[in-house]
């Protein structure tokens, strides 16, 4: 009984969550403040993870760099103004998390998994404008 309202607490604590925390991330983007979203990232680029890890990307507006961080990967840099794309939904791990490939001005691209409540923060934070 105990694992059933387990499975309960989570299927309905979880949701609110997660919409609470997206929406206070893009509110601290476009107030110009340091945001972090969880993610999980991949990339061709020398010294960044082949596989997706998980950690946070830190966005700072004004700033003409983003980083990536894990327990792993501790400070990965890049370059924020790019695109966006959407290049691998058969790839997702659920309907609630989305794949992104971002592709920057300069570098190899970066493929960011994001839950799906994210995606506007992310969208502001790679574009450089808040």
């Amino acid at each position: 009984m105990w694992e059933i309202l387990g499975e309960l607490a989570v299927l309905l604590g979880d949701g609110p969550l997660r919409a609470l925390r997206a929406r206070r991330a893009l509110r601290r983007l476009r107030a110009g403040k340091q945001t972090r979203l969880p993610c999980a990232v991949r990339s061709d680029r020398p010294g960044w993870p082949a596989e997706y890890t998980n950690g946070s990307l830190l966005f700072t507006p004004g700033q003409a760099e983003a980083a990536f961080g894990s327990r792993a990967y501790p400070y990965l840099l890049f370059p924020v103004g790019g695109e966006l794309l959407d290049p691998e939904p058969e790839a997702w791990h659920d309907q609630d998390w989305a794949a992104k490939l971002y592709t920057p001005a300069e570098g190899d691209a970066v493929h960011i998994q994001v839950h799906s409540r994210y995606l506007p923060a992310l969208a502001t934070g790679v574009s450089g404008r808040n």
